[in-house]
């Protein structure tokens, strides 16, 4: 729905959304596990990672998508400049994701 609201008040402008599935700490940037914030998967990392949670009950075929803050960010940089760069204005949807 936000798409078609968008879409239709938009005009002319270039319009980019960069849809990230759940964000936790950084890979690599600005530190190794760099957060600011529990919210989304950060506390479930947290607690993975300080051994406070050992187990995770789920079935095998179902896959979390986790995907750093910093590849998120990165994400926003290159399609700002994909958009920026482009020759006539559009609607573009990313996917931040890793899988």
């Amino acid at each position: 729905m936000a798409e078609r609201a968008i879409m239709k008040k938009r005009g002319s402008l270039p319009v980019s959304i960069v849809r990230p599935s759940i964000i936790i700490s950084s890979y690599l940037e600005p530190v190794e596990g760099w957060t600011d914030t529990l919210a989304a998967g950060g506390a479930l990392v947290l607690a993975i990672s300080n051994g406070y949670m050992t187990t995770f009950n789920m079935k095998r075929e179902k896959l979390i998508d986790f995907v750093p803050v910093d590849y998120v960010s990165n994400m926003i940089l290159a399609t700002t400049a994909f958009t920026g760069l482009s020759s006539k204005p559009a609607l573009n949807i990313v996917h931040a994701t890793s899988t």
